[in-house]
């Protein structure tokens, strides 16, 4: 007993002795316990995996600082020594300011980036003295690993290829790019099969294999992400001749912000072995149609080249005969010259006395006639044509549509397309057309449409709620689906169609298949109600 207490006055020494700093009252709170006046003992950290005493109880608590020029992840842990009762200490980390950050019950396991922070230990329960260790925790980052097994095979035979994501952070990942490069004429790909790392019901574009290289992309549908590590998809490898060849699968995720991110790969290698046989029983079956002299022989027969010649002599003689005999005959005997010189002499000087006498006499009839014509264009100038056909006034919608790319705002009598109007940057639009009752519609390419009815009153305004239109219905069957997400696949890495690049960034890539995934399985067109000022 003597030794307890002898080691008990020597830690109440060290504390006192120590560098303490200042030591104020304060009101602070435990999980099981009400609010209570304690002194708080300020205290300083600062050496990584270093051991520090310290005492608490219902009157005295303990805040420990340090300060942070980097982001850390780390774990705090206080482990009671001696104490009164059942001693368990509480941890709340606190900002600058005083404000929590986090608690925890003998440990405390956080993130904080470059700041000023401090770590206050008081007793949930009891009390006494403990031991606080603050340690650092090296996280893994993110990888993605390719894993073929078997490593080796037979040509012929097929390995499985797994491809999966480590150590995923807390956030998660909304959606996943693996490419994939392989040498293929070693090796044949297929049967890409995705797992349910990212949830059920995901949305998957693949483009390829092709030239040695594949593209799956991957997003969560609905607001599913992966959370977790995992095997992401798989997909069968061919052995198709002997040799070696490297499978790596590199991959860019994304957290949901628009941002690609490049992760660290490990990738694999396949051994193809068993190689000579399979060109040996080729090369015996090939020498059987090259051996076939029969279709040679028979080729230059001697009977086309006998009929060509004998016929062209024979039909060339008989055309040109003819052709001499026909023309000396008929030709001069229709050339007959004293018709035509007869008759101009006669015909010349009765027609141009008659022509001189007729223009004096038509010419001053006609001029009095178009005085009648004005006289009577005159008489039609009374317009009463607008005053009879009053212009009802207009009415006036506006609102908001909200997409990633530029929305038409259209008015339709029926089928029938009355106004139009191309929303602004911020998506607003304002129509005018006469008063009546009308559908308004809301459309971009790739997105579904958004759809309702608006009656227009003469000088009225009503305003349309805001509407965000679904992406992802890309070939516009107003259903967003697995053919949508399809199109991204076959056009991966380009720019057209444009109804496929749904974040409007130039590019068709998982950025846009994520968009689509978080409209998965919905059909349009929306409706979109109106309202009043």
């Amino acid at each position: 007993m003597k030794s307890k207490r002898l080691i008990q006055v020597l830690v109440i020494l060290m504390l006192m002795v120590s560098s303490t700093g200042s030591s104020q009252p304060a009101l602070a709170s435990s999980n099981s316990s009400p609010l209570m006046d304690a002194m708080v003992v300020n205290r300083n950290l600062n050496i990584w995996e270093g051991t520090f005493i310290g005492f608490v109880s219902s009157s005295v608590f303990e805040k420990w600082h340090f300060d942070f020029t980097e982001t850390h992840n780390f774990v705090a842990t206080v482990s009671p020594i001696t104490g009164t009762g059942e001693f368990v200490p509480l941890l709340i980390l606190q900002d600058s300011n005083g404000v929590e950050l986090a608690h925890g019950t003998n440990t405390l396991t956080s993130t904080q980036g470059a700041g000023s922070y401090s770590i206050q230990v008081q007793p949930e329960s009891g009390g006494g003295f403990y031991i606080l260790t603050l340690r650092e925790v090296v996280q893994t980052p993110p990888s993605s690993t390719t894993v073929v097994s078997p490593t080796s095979l037979n040509v012929g035979e097929s390995a499985v290829v797994t491809v999966s994501l480590n150590n995923i952070p807390a956030e998660g990942y909304t959606s996943a790019e693996f490419t994939c490069t392989y040498n293929s004429s070693l090796v044949e790909v297929s049967n890409i099969t995705v797992t349910s790392l990212f949830g059920a019901d995901v949305a998957v574009a693949i483009n390829g294999p092709q030239n040695g290289s594949f593209i799956v992309a991957i997003a969560g549908s609905n607001g599913n992400k992966a959370t977790s590590s995992g095997a992401a998809f798989t997909f069968s490898a061919k052995g198709l001749q002997a040799g070696q060849t490297a499978i790596d699968c590199t991959a860019r995720v994304s957290k949901g912000d628009n941002v690609l991110t490049e992760l660290p790969f490990t990738g694999a290698s396949l051994t193809v072995m068993g190689g000579t046989s399979t060109p040996t029983s080729t090369s015996t079956s090939t020498p059987t149609p090259t051996g076939s002299v029969t279709p040679t022989e028979s080729s230059p027969t001697d009977t086309a080249t006998a009929t060509v010649t004998g016929t062209p002599p024979t039909s060339t003689a008989t055309a040109t005969a003819t052709a001499t005999g026909t023309p000396p005959t008929s030709t001069p005997t229709d050339t007959a010259t004293a018709t035509v010189t007869g008759t101009p002499p006669t015909s010349t000087p009765t027609d141009t006395a008659t022509a001189t006498g007729t223009p004096p006499t038509s010419t001053p009839t006609d001029t009095a006639t178009p005085t009648e014509s004005t006289t009577a264009t005159a008489t039609s100038t009374a317009t009463s044509t607008p005053t009879s056909t009053p212009v009802p006034a207009d009415g006036t919608v506006t609102g908001k549509v909200i997409a990633t790319k530029t929305v038409t705002v259209d008015l339709l009598n029926g089928t029938t397309v009355v106004k139009t109007a191309t929303a602004g940057t911020d998506g607003s639009f304002s129509l005018t057309a006469p008063a009546g009752t009308y559908i308004i519609r809301a459309t971009t390419p790739g997105f579904l449409s958004a759809q309702g009815s608006v009656t227009l009153t003469e000088g009225g305004n009503i305003s349309m709620p805001t509407i965000s239109l679904l992406a992802g219905d890309i070939n516009g069957d107003n259903v967003i689906d697995q053919f949508d997400a399809l199109t991204i696949g076959m056009n991966y890495n380009t720019n057209t169609p444009d109804a496929a690049d749904l974040n409007d960034d130039g590019t068709i890539n998982v950025l846009d298949l994520e968009l689509l995934a978080m409209n998965y399985r919905a059909t349009g067109p929306t409706a979109w109600g109106n309202s009043y000022p």
